[in-house]
């Protein structure tokens, strides 16, 4: 805190002019380049080795600000991060202003007129926001068949700045989503070993399985005993969900497990067969490619990038073949539900004790506010 409030002094005990002078790094520049004749020779011969001492991994890249004082320059190194340049008495000196985050939450409300990526773009919120609350309902609403116009959602999220500037999401506190008439809520809890999202009745919402192996896809082939092949042209049946989806789109891994197979045949394309406990396995079919850190017999967890959805073997169009195995029996992963688990009760005692003090009660009073005002889609929260 001190060395931030030393750098805004500093910067405004500039003379205006001077603090007004910028440069944008275009490609081909050099910082010798850009400071010559602001600079003596011997100070701008000195610098690397100044510069790798406050900042080892500092490299000039373009589009980097870069703020002129009289006898001084900052350099917007990082979004984190200023290299301040100084001069005095024929010397140079180069020191390292971070930046701590600031965290503040915030409530942000939507309704769902088409999808929730859209509803959660009109709140002025990112694709991420829609990723992150679909993957903690994932299991109370399936997003690709259950969502109504009409439904909505409040959420309470960390939002986090650097300098003053937007540095991403941090965890969900906790979220309403109203579905078909039901309120569904989740509430971050942590405890020791415990932690994760629960409903009110401190049921976890997270399962040893993730619904989908992807986000924003839609389906369009279901399990069956017996459906016409789009290649071959003959009845077989699809022991698997066909989920279209843009060629590049990752796949991740639905639980954690080992990669059984990393493989491609004529049928299946490149595909990734994943062992689980308990006599389970995962199938990810017609894969574009692997990751690349990933090998046969290597460990994964849930959630996982493990490829990337493609169009190879049998396959019209660029889609996930999703598939899932117990003790050598299909299952139908559309209707595959995991286990859940509750807390026991002392720790359901200290959940209740949280969740009304964590920020549920601004939950409760979010959908008539929107009722009442449908303008204002986002409101921060400075305090509770």
């Amino acid at each position: 805190m001190m060395k931030k409030l030393f750098l805004i002094l500093f910067l405004f005990s500039l003379p205006l002019a001077a603090r007004s002078e910028s440069y944008v790094v275009k490609r081909g520049d050099t910082l010798s380049g850009i400071l010559s004749g602001r600079f003596s020779p011997e100070e701008i011969s000195a610098l690397p080795a100044r510069i790798k001492a406050a900042y080892p991994d500092f490299i000039l890249k373009a589009d980097m600000k870069i703020f002129f004082g009289k006898d001084s320059v900052i350099i917007n190194a990082a979004q984190d991060r200023d290299l301040v340049i100084k001069s005095a008495d024929d010397a140079v000196s180069v020191s390292l202003y971070k930046y701590e985050p600031e965290t503040i939450k915030v409530l942000v409300k939507g309704e769902i007129k088409t999808n929730l990526f859209d509803a959660v773009i009109k709140a002025g919120e990112d694709a991420e926001l829609a990723a992150m609350l679909a993957g903690i309902f994932e299991w109370e609403i399936d997003f690709f068949k259950d969502l109504r116009q009409g439904d909505k959602f409040a959420v309470l999220v960390e939002k986090k700045f650097v300098n003053n500037k937007y540095a991403g999401y941090g965890r969900i506190i906790a979220a309403d989503f109203y579905n078909r008439g039901n309120l569904n809520r989740a509430v971050y809890f942590e405890n020791g070993k415990t932690r994760g999202y629960f409903d009110e009745n401190g049921r976890s919402l997270e399962r040893g399985f993730l619904r989908v192996p992807l986000n924003y896809a839609r389906v369009t082939s279901r399990f069956t005993d017996s459906r016409l092949h789009p290649v071959l042209g003959e009845f077989r049946a699809h022991y698997g969900v066909d989920y279209a989806a843009p060629t590049g789109t990752p796949v991740m891994a639905t639980a954690s497990g080992t990669i059984e197979t990393m493989s491609y045949t004529k049928s299946n394309g490149n595909y990734i067969a994943l062992r689980h406990p308990n006599g389970y396995k995962t199938y990810y079919l017609h894969l574009n490619g692997f990751n690349k850190a990933l090998r046969q017999g290597s460990p994964v967890n849930q959630g996982q990038i493990i490829g990337y959805v493609g169009s190879t073997g049998y396959s019209t169009g660029p889609h996930l073949d999703y598939r899932i195995n117990k003790n050598g029996r299909w299952l139908n992963p559309l209707k595959f539900i995991a286990a859940s688990k509750t807390l026991k009760e002392e720790e359901l005692k200290k959940f209740t004790e949280y969740a009304e003090t964590c920020g549920t009660k601004i939950l409760d009073r979010a959908f008539p506010i929107y009722a009442e005002a449908p303008l204002y889609n986002t409101i921060r929260m400075l305090e509770f």
